[in-house]
């Protein structure tokens, strides 16, 4: 019997070396497929939303975020510690000044480039997105099924086409980047992944301060994952709680254009926050009515209102009620709320449920949707397996072409304002927005309607007062445009901007003592306003002081070296000093940028080459 031994180890052998070859197929088969996927719902994402890249600035964040920021338009030693030290529209957000200097190095301000970026981060996301729920459920199904519709669903447009919410798309991305860290930590139990999830949360919250929920999800992981309460488990998240206290703040600290609407009691503001909830889990299959902004209901609210949160327990209980799916339906409910919870706490001017809102938090909705597919796809009846895969297929196309239609609607100011206007036509900020962009297209009157409205619908918004402020100026009545302005800066004493329109129309009315102080407030709060420096240039001049004026005309010029008015303005000054061959050079260089009065300057003073 012995000899018949050795005989069966070769087989043995072999059939382990061939299990083992086959484990390997199966393994790399699996790569491929995940790979082919993936790259299938990448294409899938930059289809629909291609069309978008070719669309323009909007009026509303954008001038002061990208198109008249000027300190992007370098990478300075200056620039950078502006970047980290001054709130980006009453938010501490330096990594997204990062982002547009970058834009503005390849692009030089073209709208193409930073609508490109966006979409390039959308696709990231994209990516990190199928990553993340393939570490954390191990199935490809729900990765590729939440993969899929955080790429194409429609409410996700109004994050990826306007340029102002990249701080939403790069909090996301290093949100779901820290995620996977923390996933990789848990699966190794080594502690550098843990560090490295930690300093990507701190890139999150330098990127949108709503990013502080993340220890919330760090928690949710740990119960999906089965892990138990322990004093270990709570020491892994104290330095991510302690950044969140910290962004927490700082974030109260610079904002200061959240103003509670309509005058809500606390009663009311819960109410409306379910009702935001509400809408979102109504848009997420029923995206029909979407809008830039949405209207804030008036008091006393109706009886709806109230039973909104009633729905709310009863379709979380009915989840529930899926055993199967229990730790998926709780885990997908509280990833939901956690990410809308800043959004709903605050309630701020701009929309009580925008959807911008609802990017990242969707996940956790996908994701208890793409696990109750699952399952039913795996269901015996067939006639329920292809009726699920064919009303799959009918989200895609109707998903798709929901996304395509949208992106146009953001093809600029006037269509995208327009478009809120008729969907939601008491939403004070829309106005607001369109009148930015006939002031700009120099249409006064249209601007001067819009901005009458939006302080009709909203007396307190100051920035329509700002505005308004500028059109009475460039139609001549400075005494308004100052009543206005007055207005301004006593509510928003910080508001750089705004003492600069004040000092250009104290200027205008030869009240140049008042307006150099205001400009001097403007570049105190805001040390890149180039326009403050050169009007204090002015006022200087006008003051007796041309000495000052050439040294604040010289930062102008640093900040915006193709500023043809600030060259014009020192030429005088050193004239004034009697500098005269320094005021014909700048003159001339004023003439070559396009200043008429320059010409006029070089005739009068018989300056020659």
């Amino acid at each position: 019997m012995t000899p018949a031994r050795p005989a069966t180890r070769p087989a043995a052998r072999r059939n382990a070396r061939t299990a083992v070859a086959r484990g390997d197929s199966g393994d790399s088969q699996e790569r491929t497929l995940r790979r082919q996927i993936l790259f299938a719902i990448v294409a899938v994402a930059f289809a629909v939303h291609a069309n978008g890249i070719g669309n323009g600035f909007v009026y509303f964040d954008d001038p002061e975020g990208v198109i008249d920021n000027l300190s992007i338009r370098e990478f300075s030693a200056a620039n950078i510690g502006h970047w980290f030290t001054t709130p980006l529209q009453f938010m501490y957000t330096p990594l997204v000044y990062v982002s547009y200097a970058v834009d503005y190095l390849f692009g030089q301000g073209a709208a193409g480039v930073y609508h490109f970026t966006n979409v390039v981060l959308h696709l990231v996301n994209v990516v990190l997105v199928f990553l993340l729920i393939r570490r954390l459920t191990e199935r490809l199904f729900p990765a590729a099924f939440v993969a899929a519709a955080f790429a194409i669903h429609p409410v996700n447009v109004d994050t990826v086409a306007w340029i102002s919410t990249r701080s939403n798309l790069l909090a996301t991305l290093f949100s779901l980047a820290a995620l996977l860290a923390y996933l990789r930590h848990l699966e190794s139990e080594r502690w550098p992944p843990l560090v490295w999830s930690m300093l990507l949360f701190g890139l999150a919250v330098l990127s949108k301060s709503t990013a502080v929920v993340l220890p919330l999800l760090l928690f949710l992981v740990d119960f999906y994952r089965g892990r138990r309460p322990s004093r270990r488990l709570l020491l892994e998240k104290t330095p991510f709680l302690a950044v969140s206290a910290v962004a927490v703040l700082v974030a109260l600290n610079v904002r200061e254009d959240v103003v509670p609407p309509q005058g809500y009691t606390i009663l009311d503001r819960f109410l409306l926050a379910c009702s935001a909830v509400g809408n979102h889990l109504v848009q997420l299959v029923y995206p029909l009515h979407l809008s830039l902004a949405y209207e804030y209901p008036h008091t006393p609210l109706s009886w709806p209102y109230f039973l909104c949160p009633l729905a709310l327990v009863a379709g979380a209980a009915v989840l529930l009620l899926v055993k199967r799916a229990r730790r998926v339906v709780v885990f997908g409910l509280g990833f939901f709320l956690a990410g809308v919870a800043p959004a709903q706490a605050v309630l701020l001017i701009d929309g009580y449920h925008a959807n911008r809102y609802a990017y990242l938090p969707y996940l956790g909705l996908f994701l208890i949707a793409a696990c109750l597919a699952e399952k039913a796809i795996r269901h015996r009846d067939r006639w329920l397996r292809v009726s699920l895969i064919g009303a799959m297929a009918a989200f895609v196309a109707f998903f798709t072409t929901l996304t395509v239609i949208r992106n146009t609607a953001w093809r600029n100011t006037e269509t995208i304002m327009s478009d809120a206007i008729a969907k939601e036509p008491g939403v004070a900020f829309t106005y607001n927005a369109r009148g930015i962009a006939r002031f700009r297209d120099g249409v006064y009157d249209g601007a001067t309607a819009d901005f009458e409205r939006t302080v009709a619908l909203d007396p307190d918004f100051m920035l329509a007062h700002h505005y308004l402020g500028m059109t009475k100026y460039h139609n001549g009545d400075y005494s308004g445009a100052l009543t206005e302005l007055d207005d301004v800066v006593s509510r928003l004493p910080t508001f750089a901007a705004g003492y600069n329109e004040r000092g250009k129309t104290r200027i205008a009315l030869r009240d140049y003592r008042g307006a150099y102080a205001d400009l001097s407030t403007a570049v105190q709060y805001d040390p890149q306003l180039a326009e403050a420096y050169y009007l204090r240039g002015v006022a200087g001049t006008e003051l007796g002081n041309p000495q000052g004026a050439v040294s604040d005309l010289n930062t102008a010029i640093g900040l915006f070296p193709g500023y043809a008015d600030a060259y014009h303005q020192r030429g005088t000054a050193e004239s004034r000093l009697g500098d005269t061959r320094a005021a014909c050079a700048d003159w001339t260089t004023a003439a070559s940028l396009g200043s008429t009065a320059a010409n006029t300057a070089i005739a009068e003073n018989h300056c020659t080459g």
